[in-house]
């Protein structure tokens, strides 16, 4: 094998030319590829596990009733006194300028009227039979309002006002919400754009009382998002490759090394994205849409490719230090670290791969992606750039230049000094570093144990938002959002169980002692609501069929539901299927209930999905709730759960690459558990660090997991390489180890740290999680530099001072 890599440092030494034309050729193909890249798939698609029963829900929804599968609440964000006479004429007339758009009038759902504190203050004083369109809010007197809220037949219509009016801890009122409910039609992007428009439109309502008002909607938020996210990620990304650009500068001490490092970078980013299009839907068809996650994988890339530009620079120098020219420099440090780098990547590579064996399809996607990265950064490091250095070599050569040849570890103040001193203590005393070692880890082991995994929807709106202030201030004075919740009951309607089963659920919901916390109104939607509907003269003939007289108890038969459901059907059968499926012979009837909920917290969502299971007396496999924050939630269980046990592959699938190669090449597999056991103790003091910083473990945070197995095996790869290949040479331990610590040691300082500072600049992101995966990210770089430089030289040390006891022995 090392043949092998000496034939190829060779070629690019010698060849630099025919190596850079091969480099441009798989560049056009990825250019090419870029053009094919798809839109981001929906993250139903992308991170819901197949054959999940939310998708199958879902589907069955869209399948069924159309017209009530993608119902969404706009909010009408009103803030100051909404009880008082004029605040109440506000929030009506705010309410009513979204609900009566002419933009949003193809998206109304007509059987939810609007509503808001000043419409439900409007029917309160109307009174039963009164007109409340024709009350005039702002002249009535402010004792009429109070009286009428503390009056008990408005009880029920005071339990829902409540529900939409913020007060502070004080009880003064403070603010509310309007809401108008509204459905896609199979048009989310008009919607979309409807409801940006109804936002401008509420904005410009003249208030008479109120601070403010502006409508709160998905489609708002989602272009916020999409804005602050795409600029500020771009911002900080081109932040981040200037500091690392800098940081390269006080390493390199030389131009032209950092253009050819961040041009490799750029070049593999490039490249990943390139074929990324090219394996996509509109290409090879081999992976799906780009997903969410797949816009992490450039930042990832920066932080695993990195090194590898400064561990080619740092063998370059230390041979051409060493009395080569530029030809035999090239082609010596290119061999000299392909085997660490190779076996670095592949088993990073293999790591990455392991997400294909789990059953989400944006996972095994964004594996293939960040596989092909990693391969694509190994292929321009060790082929491009030092191509590109031969021929300014060469050139300054030709011309009569002596290039200045520093040493990585010489070039950041008092590196050499603090590796040299690591070294020295590794020899003298690896049992007291190992043992302090443990010591830490156990300290950490003990804080993962209060490791939480706490999720809250409104971290992932960016701040400084409008959409990020409203939703701040419903969770804080309303409790959350409000969002439209569909249960679908999938069941045999004539049977009588399953509508004993609908009439317990229904009167549940409708009871706010019962009903789960989570739920804000009274069931919205559903067979019953329609029932009520009805004119009293079938309501009546209803009766009768299901009591014939007033004596019998209730009598519910197959052939009488089928009779009832039928004649309900033949009042208005468009309303009708819009609540209930009729299913063919021998297959399961469908049938929906739907209700407003409160969103925002992961535990009270988790609890709502619960309580809706515990007040279905029938089997769970009838009835499922679905709405944007179940799913959200389900694809964040899905994912954190899914990387979890991806990290215990990733880690198996580390370790069986390194004993398979340690034992083919040095007939020592030790090796791979030494290089592999640093990186579970980094695991260990990420997971702990996090404790301490307040951060839960989600689908972000499980990302840091993984990524630190890259990282640290990468670095612990390098240090146990040069230590072997050392001690090969003949040297001493204490030589192989000053060694190793000195030339490997220094690089890889300088690697970290560039990494480090680079994606600290990420905590200036106004989305949270982001901020939270520059930090973390950076702090598992020190990490896996420490466990690399720190804890695996005493590992090698006993290891090697062992088997030279053995062979004396011998």
């Amino acid at each position: 094998m090392s043949k092998l890599f000496q034939v190829y440092g060779r070629w690019v030494g010698r060849r630099p030319w025919t190596a850079l034309a091969a480099m441009l050729v798989v560049t056009v193909i990825a250019v090419v590829g870029f053009t094919r890249t798809s839109d981001t798939a929906d993250v139903e698609d992308a991170f819901l596990p197949e054959g999940s029963e939310l998708v199958e829900a879902i589907d069955n929804l869209a399948e069924s009733f159309p017209d009530s599968a993608e119902l969404e609440v706009m909010q009408v964000v009103l803030r100051g006194d909404v009880l008082s006479p004029a605040g109440a004429a506000d929030a009506a007339a705010a309410t009513n300028t979204a609900a009566a758009h002419p933009e949003l009038a193809g998206y109304l759902f007509q059987d939810r009227p609007a509503t808001s504190p000043g419409h439900v203050l409007a029917k309160m004083l109307a009174g039963p039979g009164g007109d409340p369109r024709s009350m005039d809010l702002a002249s009535v007197p402010q004792g009429e309002i109070d009286a009428a809220i503390a009056d008990e037949s408005n009880a029920a219509l005071a339990v829902f006002l409540d529900e939409i009016v913020a007060r502070d801890d004080a009880g003064r009122v403070i603010g509310g919400i309007g809401i108008v409910t509204v459905n896609a039609y199979g048009d989310p992007d008009g919607l979309a754009e409807a409801q940006l428009t109804v936002d401008e439109a509420v904005k410009q309502v003249p208030l008479a009382e109120l601070e403010s008002a502006r409508a709160a909607s998905q489609g708002k938020s989602d272009k916020e998002s999409d804005d602050s996210s795409q600029s500020s990620t771009r911002n900080l990304m081109l932040v981040a490759f200037l500091v690392i650009a800098v940081l390269l500068v006080l390493f390199y001490r030389q131009l032209s090394d950092v253009l050819l490092s961040m041009g490799g970078l750029i070049l593999t980013i490039v490249w990943a994205l390139g074929f990324q299009g090219l394996l996509g839907p509109d290409g090879l068809g081999l992976i799906g849409a780009p997903s969410v996650l797949a816009q992490m994988v450039p930042v990832m890339l920066i932080g695993l490719c990195v090194d590898y530009g400064i561990q080619v620079t740092s063998r370059y120098r230390e041979v051409r230090s060493g009395g080569a020219d530029t030809t035999e420099g090239i082609s010596k440090s290119v061999a000299g670290v392909m085997l660490p780098l190779g076996l670095a990547g592949v088993t990073t590579i293999v790591s990455f791969l392991t997400n294909l064996f789990g059953d989400i399809s944006g996972l095994a996607d964004f594996g293939v992606v960040a596989a092909v990265g990693v391969f694509s950064g190994l292929t321009v490091f060790l082929t491009a750039v030092p191509a590109a250095r031969s021929l300014l070599d060469r050139r300054g050569e030709a011309k009569g230049k002596t290039p200045q040849i520093r040493p990585i570890d010489q070039a950041i103040p008092g590196a050499g000094k603090l590796v040299q001193s690591i070294g020295g203590a590794t020899v003298r005393r690896p049992s007291v570093i190992l043992a302090a070692t443990g010591i830490v880890t156990v300290v950490f082991m003990a804080l993962t144990t209060q490791l939480g995994t706490e999720f809250n929807s409104t971290d992932f709106i960016p701040d400084g938002t409008e959409s990020k202030e409203d939703a701040v201030f419903m969770t804080e004075n309303l409790g959350g959002n409000t969002e439209p919740v569909t249960v679908l009951v999938e069941s045999d309607l004539s049977d009588d169980r399953t509508l004993r089963n609908l009439l317990d659920f229904s009167a549940a919901i409708e009871d706010p002692s019962q009903r789960p916390e989570a739920v804000s109104s009274a069931i919205t939607n559903s067979l019953g609501t329609y029932f009520a509907d009805l004119p009293t003269e079938l309501q009546a003939q209803i009766q009768g069929e299901l009591t014939p007289d007033d004596s019998s108890p209730l009598v519910i038969d197959s052939d009488t539901i089928d009779r009832v459901l039928e004649l309900m059907r033949s009042h208005d059968p468009d309303r009708f299927d819009s609540v209930v499926a009729l299913g063919a012979a021998g297959s399961d009837d469908r049938t929906i209930l739907q209700f407003n909920a409160l969103t925002g917290d992961a535990d009270r969502t988790r609890e709502l999905f619960a309580d809706v299971d515990g007040l279905w007396f029938g089997s769970d496999d009838d009835i499922t709730p679905v709405a944007n924050e179940i799913t959200s939630l389900e694809v964040t269980d899905s994912l954190t759960e899914s990387q979890a046990t991806s990290i215990m592959l990733t880690i198996l699938a580390a370790l069986a690459v390194l004993i398979l190669f340690f034992w083919i090449t040095e007939f020592r597999p030790m090796l791979a558990i030494l290089s592999v056991l640093p990186i579970l103790l980094v695991l260990v003091w990420v997971l702990g660090t996090m404790v301490l910083l307040g951060y839960s473990y989600n689908v972000i945070t499980a990302l840091i997991t993984a990524l630190s197995i890259g990282i640290g095996v990468d670095y612990t790869i390098h240090v146990t390489h040069r230590f072997i290949e050392e001690v090969d040479h003949g040297k001493s331990i204490s030589e192989a180890i000053n060694t190793t610590m000195s030339t490997t040691g220094g690089a890889l300082i300088g690697s970290a740290l560039t990494t480090a500072l680079g994606f600290m600049v990420l905590m200036f992101s106004p989305i949270a999680p982001m901020g939270q995966f520059g930090l973390l990210t950076a702090i598992t770089v020190i990490y896996s530099l420490i466990a690399a430089v720190v804890v695996l030289p005493p590992m090698l040390v006993i290891w090697a001072a062992y088997h030279r006891w053995r062979q004396e022995a011998h």
